[in-house]
């Protein structure tokens, strides 16, 4: 049951699984499959027989609900009160439990509640600012795991920085693989990349406009497969976008050039300045929305210019009647 619309109610029985995209869900009947949800609020006091998935504003697990699998939520705020089979995976502002969970407790988020009522069969953790209130009641079958998450501390790690270095490293030979097959594309791109305004305005479109395409495309099951590929050629580009912005960077640096080795080159230059740019608190997440939309919109700009079709001039038609010559 795939449904779009403003808001759901599940009151009879499905056999297979519920895809909801609406601003209200409800689910009071049984489910035999799986549950996935975005919407802004999510209740479920019935049956389900799998999995919920749920990108919610709020999910509510209600005492009368019955879940055979795991939970995995994206939330501001869940309560969860029911019964749960397996797992409860949840990244939540604020969460509360005082049901049943048949398997390991992992949460991440502003504030957890355990109450007297809540009993979990595995192991329990939560990485949060503030440390989870749990009732001495509650029935936990190990003691509840605790990390302290302290914001801005990544960059006072040394880890980060050498985990900054491996992916910028492993995106460089990404980038040299690239340049190295398809070398008249990867000069087109750049070429291309160098019309800022046309860039920027095509990777907006291309940015947010192709998931919601591949979304709707996904009503009809024809459209899943085309769905799919366009998804995954998105993603090829998301992570492309960051080679196309480092060879422009290095060709404003070390000038212009059609030799694909000096290309290289100034590509792992400018590869190494805006992923060190993009590690600077604050200005960092601005510089890569930046790149994203700059790269895609240029390899979106070159692919367009290969693919578009140039028609032919038509032959002039013979002339009726005309005169003959000798």
């Amino acid at each position: 049951l795939i449904v779009f619309a403003e808001s759901l109610e599940v009151s009879g029985h499905v056999t297979g699984d519920v895809i909801v995209f609406a601003r209200t869900g409800r689910v009071t009947g049984q489910v035999d499959g799986n549950v996935r949800a975005f919407t802004n609020t999510m209740t479920i006091s019935g049956a389900v027989g799998r999995n919920v998935t749920s990108f919610s504003a709020a999910l509510d697990v209600d005492s009368s609900a019955r879940i055979g699998g795991g939970v995995t939520v994206f939330t501001d705020g869940g309560s969860f009160d029911g019964r749960i089979g397996r797992d409860l995976m949840a990244f939540a502002a604020r969460s509360s439990v005082t049901g049943f969970v048949g398997g390991d407790l992992r949460m991440k988020g502003g504030e957890l509640s355990i109450a007297s009522t809540a009993e979990i069969a595995g192991k329990s953790r939560f990485d949060g600012s503030k440390e989870p209130s749990v009732s001495p009641q509650a029935k936990l079958a190990s003691p509840m795991e605790y990390h302290h998450l302290e914001h801005g501390s990544e960059y006072r790690s040394g880890k980060y920085y050498v985990w900054r270095l491996i992916w910028t490293a492993a995106t460089f030979l990404f980038g040299l693989v690239l340049f190295l097959l398809m070398q008249q594309f990867a000069r087109d791109t750049v070429g291309s990349a160098e019309r800022y305004g046309a860039s920027f305005g095509l990777g907006v479109l291309v940015l947010f406009g192709v998931p919601i395409a591949a979304v709707i495309a996904c009503v009809t099951v024809v459209g899943i497969p085309l769905a799919v590929s366009a998804l995954v050629l998105w993603l090829a580009a998301l992570f492309c976008s960051q080679i196309a912005v480092g060879a422009i960077v290095g060709q404003w640096l070390l000038g212009r050039t059609a030799e694909i080795w000096p290309l290289i080159g100034r590509m792992g230059l400018g590869l190494v300045i805006i992923r060190t740019i993009a590690t600077v608190p604050k200005i960092g997440p601005w510089v890569k929305l930046a790149i994203l939309l700059w790269g895609m919109g240029a390899i979106s700009l070159a692919v367009y210019r290969r693919f578009q079709t140039i028609i032919p001039a038509a032959p002039a038609a013979p002339a009726i009647g005309g005169a003959q010559t000798a």
